[in-house]
């Protein structure tokens, strides 16, 4: 199981890295937001150099969150997502995949988790990962979908409900904090934000805001999720923020060097380890 937790979720990759590396294997993979498209990834068995390849391709190389448009239902049009998202994914459907796959999002229709087990795997990755008002929310059969992360950020539940063996997850969101380094009652004067454009940011931006808000209304679904583990990675993740795209390398290589240390002398688990 893999979380949301924006650029943060590249640790996922050093995870899965690790895992590997030590001889786990994985029969099921699930997740919410950017876990849930790195999960495709997995579920789709690609190596980790392709993994890599794909994901700072993706991310790194291009902005996915450039495509401003006027704010009228969220921030980004969401064009480049969706493009991205198809390059790497094709017209895959979920139910095709090397190895079952699910992923979440929250129906705003319906006030409930909605699991996508089936169909288009692009347009599940979508709606799993549509932060509200920085993205749109994906609008489909009537339902209105939005990231997953805003009701369950680490949706272990519905993967015990698939499977009876041991689940093993990464939680690159849990610990994350957004301070505020001053106190500020109301917004100053336009003029006197201009220096935060071209400079240090001395205030939080409303992307990382808007992400945020969506990850502490699931915290207590998280907190249970984490009991249902049987192993659990939370890399240590300082200085690399929400929507820090340039920080992949090092959220990677944290990952990865954080998994390899826990791993040390634990076994996998055997076929029929519950």
């Amino acid at each position: 199981m893999l979380s949301g937790g924006g650029a943060r979720g590249f640790a996922h990759l050093g995870v899965i890295r690790a895992l590997r590396e030590h001889g786990w294997t994985f029969d099921y993979v699930g997740g919410t937001s950017i876990g849930a498209i790195i999960g495709a990834g997995i579920a789709c068995d690609w190596d980790d150099a392709t993994l890599h390849e794909v994901y700072r391709r993706a991310f790194v190389l291009t902005n996915p969150l450039s495509d401003w448009t006027l704010p009228l239902v969220a921030l980004r049009s969401g064009r480049s997502v969706v493009r991205r998202l198809r390059e790497a994914f094709g017209e895959r459907d979920i139910e095709d995949l090397p190895l079952p796959f699910f992923c979440v999002s929250s129906n705003l229709t319906e006030g409930a988790v909605e699991v996508h087990e089936r169909g288009l795997l692009w347009r599940a990755l979508r709606a799993s990962s549509a932060i509200p008002g920085i993205l749109p929310p994906l609008f489909h059969d009537g339902q209105v979908l939005v990231d997953g992360g805003l009701i369950d950020n680490l949706p272990v539940a519905p993967m015990r409900q698939r499977v009876s063996g041991p689940i093993v997850a990464s939680d690159v969101g849990g610990e994350y904090r957004l301070p505020a380094p001053f106190d500020e009652d109301h917004g100053p004067p336009w003029w006197k934000l201009l220096p935060e454009l071209f400079g240090p940011r001395r205030r939080p931006g409303i992307m990382q805001i808007l992400l945020r808000s969506g990850m502490v209304n699931s915290a207590l679904s998280t907190q249970r999720a984490r009991k249902l583990c049987r192993m659990l990675f939370m890399p240590p993740l300082e200085g690399i923020e929400l929507l820090d795209w340039s920080g992949f390398e090092r959220a990677v290589q944290a990952g990865y060097e954080y998994a390899c240390r826990r791993l040390e002398g634990v076994p996998p688990p055997g076929l029929n380890d519950d």
